[in-house]
């Protein structure tokens, strides 16, 4: 089962203020927590698509440093390993986005030279290996989610228009 995380419009990688949410292959075997998880999956698929297009421009990837308040959960972070298939390393400081803000502000007016004496104020608390069994799972059904996405992309303005008819009514 799939979820399209688009509750409120989506930004990258579709860019579709339109953009609605949508559990796909749901059948009579899910549950709850299949649904839960699906979500999580959903979110970190996106995720994957928005790298998807930096590794175009930028080059492979050749780490990946998780910060923010999904990292507190193991499940999470073990799902963005195995998507990405590749190790995730995860600061002491959870919430290290706000020190590469900085770092980065520092950088534009000419205080620092180099932004990569960050790797020694954040360090790396734990990595979470990618699990082989889970990856070959997505790895045969990210693509399926990637073309899902854009295939849905006609139908998002229709049925936000959709919604909005009945939103007036109230």
């Amino acid at each position: 089962m799939l979820f399209h995380p688009y509750l409120g419009g989506e930004r990258a990688p579709i860019w579709d203020a339109n953009a609605r949410g949508s559990f796909f292959g749901l059948n009579y075997g899910h549950n709850r927590s299949h649904m839960a998880r699906s979500v999580l999956e959903g979110v970190i698929f996106n995720i994957y698509m928005v790298a998807l297009s930096l590794v175009e421009v930028v080059g492979d990837l050749n780490m990946i440093q998780a910060t923010g308040g999904f990292t507190s959960s193991e499940l999470w972070t073990q799902i963005l390993a195995d998507i990405f298939e590749q190790p995730i390393n995860v600061p002491e400081s959870r919430e290290a986005g706000c020190l590469a803000a900085i770092i980065m502000a520092e950088k534009a007016l000419g205080l620092i030279e180099d932004i990569s004496e960050i790797e020694t104020m954040v360090g790396t608390n734990e990595t979470y290996q990618p699990n082989p069994k889970n990856f070959e799972i997505y790895r045969e059904i990210s693509p399926i989610f990637i073309r899902l996405s854009r295939s849905l992309l006609a139908e998002y303005e229709n049925i936000a228009n959709f919604q909005r008819k009945f939103e007036e009514e109230k």
